[in-house]
């Protein structure tokens, strides 16, 4: 197909009329990515892909492997000068695998499909949406003939909501959220900044919670059912089983607590860290309790943790009380130029400034935080979710057209911050 000049249109213009066009191929993408399962420490396959559809878009691509059955993707836009460069991440995993008795409506969610203009999907949402449109963005950058003076990685990575190691679940396979970012940087993906690619409403994340894992356990008797004497108080009760029912209320009570006085205001939106019972199981003999709390950055978790041994101390709870994982969040530093480019580019799509977040979604562990901790400054951006009825969440689906406009802001991101080497050669496909 022949190729024309068009040297009246700028390079940004070039570029997001490219993604217009594009627009078909990038649903394509979305869904078959979000249709390819992926859930934490299963995302190979997926991965594969990813690197495949690089290599036939004549961008450079190769996977990280991480174990027999996971691995990252990455694919590379070479910087031609010594300019600032820019890494695009998103995760590929999609949590935890249904079970077989898992609800039709959940089964259905897990699957990707378009439906009056909207794109629907687990994995689409969280987070093979924003991965399509970094790989699209980044295509559209080559198409346009666009040279950017510093790198450009694009990262589809794994574990990012992966189990921590607890109990029955061990190992390599069970890391904890976020591995696959670690994994990514620590085998020599680096770059002056990180922009990670999740759901945002549009607004700019610059902060996100950490996360500690609590396990809370207490023991009792075994008792044939007539011969139980329930005595008069429940700490003598002999039923670990029972008691730790009663725990689960108090921790209900400690958990409003806490999400009221540990709720930080700041200028880019507002932090409510919330506090989940993840699970409960044991017998008469002994009961374990896991919890989830998420923590304002800076926070002491040896504090938290102290906290609620207090408690429930104090509430006549005899319990043990031990920490299982801990998770660091963070406030971006020195990220004002990725937050200028993402600004300016996010005006020159939508025409206005870039809302104030939603409040959850700075609420909550993301990768963000990894590339904080090790020095690479690094903010969030995406489109917002939208309503439907199937998933427990019930926001798991986007609009195309917001998809199609973060497309838009990412390439336009990377232009600005990583700049451009030379006039581009600008073409149109005739």
């Amino acid at each position: 197909m022949a190729e024309i000049q068009d040297p009246g249109k700028s390079a940004a213009d070039q570029v997001t009329r490219i993604i217009e066009d594009d627009q078909g191929d990038l649903v394509e993408l979305c869904l078959d990515l979000a249709n390819t399962l992926s859930p934490h420490g299963k995302e190979r396959a997926v991965a594969s892909k990813v690197v495949d559809w690089f290599k036939a878009n004549n961008i450079q691509g190769w996977l990280q492997p991480i174990t027999e059955r996971s691995a990252n993707a990455v694919g590379w836009l070479p910087g031609v000068e010594d300019g600032t460069s820019l890494i695009f991440d998103a995760h590929m995993d999609t949590g935890p695998e249904l079970p077989p008795s898992a609800a039709e409506r959940l089964r259905r969610i897990s699957q990707a499909w378009v439906e009056n203009d909207i794109i629907y999907g687990w994995g689409v949402v969280n987070d093979k949406g924003q991965l399509a449109a970094f790989m699209i963005a980044a295509r559209a950058l080559a198409k346009a003939g666009i040279r950017l003076k510093g790198d450009l990685y694009i990262a589809g990575v794994a574990f990012e909501t992966g189990y921590p190691s607890v109990g029955e679940r061990q190992g390599i396979d069970y890391p904890g959220t976020g591995f696959g970012t670690w994994w990514l940087v620590n085998r020599g993906v680096t770059a002056d900044y990180a922009l990670v690619g999740e759901t945002s409403g549009f607004g700019l994340i610059t902060v996100e919670c950490g996360e500690l894992y609590l396990e809370i356990s207490t023991r009792g008797r075994s008792i044939y059912t007539p011969r139980m004497e329930r005595g008069s108080s429940l700490q003598e009760h002999p039923s670990s089983a029972v008691r730790m029912g009663h725990i689960v209320q108090a921790l209900e009570e400690w958990a409003v607590r806490y999400q009221k006085e540990n709720r930080l205001e700041f200028e880019g939106g507002a932090i409510v860290p919330k506090v989940q019972i993840l699970s409960v199981h044991g017998d008469s003999r002994e009961s374990r309790l896991r919890l989830d709390i998420m923590l304002v950055p800076g926070a002491n978790p040896r504090k938290v943790k102290a906290d609620v041994q207090k408690f429930l101390k104090e509430s006549g709870f005899d319990c043990e009380v031990s920490a299982y994982q801990w998770s660091r969040g963070y406030f971006a530093k020195n990220a004002e130029p990725l937050i200028d480019a993402v600004r300016r580019a996010h005006r020159g799509v939508l025409g206005n400034e870039p809302p104030r977040p939603p409040t959850e979604e700075v609420s909550m562990w993301r990768d963000v935080n990894f590339f904080n901790e090790v020095g690479i400054p690094s903010i969030c951006y995406g489109p917002p979710r939208q309503q439907e009825l199937m998933s427990d969440s019930r926001n798991r689906c986007m609009k195309i057209a917001d998809l199609v406009a973060a497309t838009k802001v990412y390439a336009l991101t990377a232009m600005n911050l990583c700049g451009l080497a030379k006039e581009p050669t600008s073409v149109v496909k005739k």
